[in-house]
């Protein structure tokens, strides 16, 4: 049996739970009431339910940076090397056991020869880029200004462009050569700036015609005797139609675009999972952005350029090859864009020119030729002409279809029949050598 004294005590317990019960009740209860009052100051709960501007500033102010965020996520981005804050420890590697730590430590530098400025600690590859650009290194400006006159004479004073070195051949021009690398130095080096002496240069404009005699003493024209005559690179060849007709896009900087491409070009070199599988071409002012925006996928290049010996980008590329094939004329008389830019050149004529015969073909020529036609020329074009107006009006439906082709639409404005015959003869002055070569 239980002393009274024990039942007592166990009451004393059991009141004392239940008190105890009902004081953690009320702490928890407490403490949720703080908590959604916490909630609300926090969360602005409380001043949007009273009105308060806090909570619509608050509002304003989450969404001003939602707004930042969508800006910060479409601006391009692009990596860049951070320098540690402690240079890493390098040593020479045992034989090559990259976890054997027991070579010798390694600072940075350059080979001897190179006679690299003195600096205060340990080089960087800033120095080197500084030494690289160097009045006392004047190799890197002589093989700049090199390739640069090659670009504007068709070929280099030294040649092969890319081996300036034993391999390579001495210059034609060695004090003009000197003398045009220390003056890109001097002038801060300036490209834009030795362009333009190089193409305002007596060398420069000289006429590419030369007589039998100029051609047996310097057939490869080193010593610049006429101007050099050579094709057009691929993306010249496309934006020069597209210039001459009107319909270039100078708007400078901006994404890749997707001009005309034949259909199914991706899908026989793409993977399964590829996102560029299909060719997805664009529209309106994007097909006429110039040749350098051209979206490029290396496993297949855009086809008219790479007819006309564009480089595939697999790896760098200082000297271009030159190649004549029938394949360029398919392309420079088939492809959407060229027939689109004689058309448009064409219309241009019509609706600038007036209605003369002549004055229609000076406005072609000249800009495509920079020349007018000799009368020679003229008789041929003119005969050319009749024959195309002859055949559009006898089938109707075939100059329909030459004026479609391309994604711009055909001024309805101009009589079809002469539209389809300018755009024809259009295009075969734009296929003269004297166009598609310099």
């Amino acid at each position: 049996m239980f002393e009274p004294t024990m039942i007592i005590a166990g009451a004393s317990l059991v009141g004392l739970t239940i008190v105890a019960a009902a004081l953690l009740r009320g702490w928890y209860g407490w403490l949720a009431l703080k908590r959604q009052e916490l909630e609300r100051h926090y969360t602005g709960t409380e001043e949007r339910e009273t009105g308060s501007s806090i909570g619509a500033a608050r509002i304003e102010l989450a969404d001003l940076k939602e707004r930042i965020k969508r800006l910060e996520k479409a601006f391009p981005t692009s990596l860049v090397s951070v320098r540690l804050a402690k240079p890493r420890t390098v040593r020479i590697l045992p034989r090559g056991n990259w976890q054997d730590e027991s070579g010798p430590e390694v600072q940075p530098t350059v080979p001897a020869r190179l006679k690299l400025a003195d600096t205060e600690s340990r080089a960087k590859r800033s120095d080197l880029a500084d030494w690289v650009v160097s009045k006392d290194n004047p190799l890197t400006a002589r093989v700049m200004v090199n390739r640069l006159w090659a670009l504007c004479f068709g070929r280099g004073l030294a040649m092969p462009l890319d081996d300036f070195g034993a391999q390579g051949t001495p210059p034609t021009h060695p004090e003009l050569l000197d003398w045009l690398a220390a003056d890109l130095m001097d002038h801060g080096w300036d490209i834009k700036r030795t362009m333009k002496l190089l193409v305002t240069s007596g060398a420069y404009r000289q006429s590419s015609i030369a007589d039998a005699k100029t051609l047996a003493a310097d057939p490869l024209n080193k010593w610049l005797a006429r101007q050099g005559r050579w094709r057009l690179d691929a993306e010249m060849v496309r934006d020069y139609a597209l210039a001459a007709s009107g319909l270039l896009v100078r708007t400078i900087g901006g994404p890749s675009v997707k001009p005309y491409q034949p259909e199914g070009v991706w899908s026989t070199v793409a993977m399964p999972q590829s996102n560029t599988r299909r060719y997805e071409q664009d529209t309106g002012d994007k097909l006429y952005r110039r040749s350098l925006y051209t979206f490029w996928k290396r496993s297949a290049p855009p086809a008219s350029m790479d007819i006309f010996n564009a480089p595939t980008r697999e790896h760098t590329t200082v000297r271009r090859e030159r190649t004549n094939t029938p394949l360029q004329a398919l392309v420079t008389m088939n492809d959407p864009q060229f027939v689109e830019a004689s058309r448009h050149l064409a219309q241009r004529a019509m609706r600038e020119a007036g209605d003369d015969f002549d004055r229609r073909l000076d406005f072609v020529t000249t800009r495509l030729l920079a020349r007018g036609f000799t009368d020679q020329e003229r008789a041929v074009a003119r005969r050319t002409y009749d024959r195309f107006v002859d055949l559009y009006r006898a089938d109707a439906d075939e100059a329909r279809r030459l004026l479609d082709v391309g994604d711009s639409s055909f001024d309805a404005a101009l009589p079809p029949t002469e539209s389809a015959a300018w755009t024809m003869l259009a295009s075969q002055v734009m296929n003269l050598d004297e166009v598609l070569n310099k």
